[in-house]
């Protein structure tokens, strides 16, 4: 009878576990691609990932990409390097040092928070991040989600 009860109270905490890892998950994969609304361009996770590895600099009609980070602790930062670049962020950290090095290409400027990304993005022509989808305004436009 107690070894029942340990093995029922071990299986409810691991499903607990379970459930708020799943949670945190969904939460932290909650993130859009944001650019400037006067930006044209067809924006798909192929260009965005090109993007955000310094393999494209300018948009279609020329006018220069600025790439914008969330900072490296962030959830959204971490999700959106694995999930639209594959890559971790210390492995993409890597690579920059190697664009930056080689004198190749900057690394996308860090902003702190999503309302600074959102600020730059709606001022900037060039402008490309990625953002929580709830803080999605009419100020942007979502290019990927």
């Amino acid at each position: 009878m107690k070894s029942n009860r340990k093995f029922t109270r071990s299986l409810a905490h691991a499903l607990i576990v379970t459930l708020s890892l799943d949670a945190f998950a969904a939460r932290a994969a909650d993130f859009v691609v944001i650019v400037n609304k006067a930006n044209t361009a067809s924006v798909d996770k192929d260009i965005v990932a090109k993007i955000y590895t310094g393999n494209m600099k300018l948009w279609g009609d020329g006018t220069a990409i600025v790439a914008l980070d969330l900072p490296e602790n962030d959830p959204i930062r971490a999700n959106f390097c694995n999930e639209i670049i594959g890559k971790t962020i210390g492995n993409l950290k890597a690579l920059w040092a190697q664009l930056v090095f080689s004198g190749k290409a900057l690394p996308p400027k860090q902003m702190a928070s999503d309302d600074e990304v959102k600020k730059f993005v709606s001022a900037n022509k060039g402008g490309i991040g990625y953002i929580k989808q709830s803080g999605v305004d009419d100020s942007i436009k979502v290019a990927l989600k």
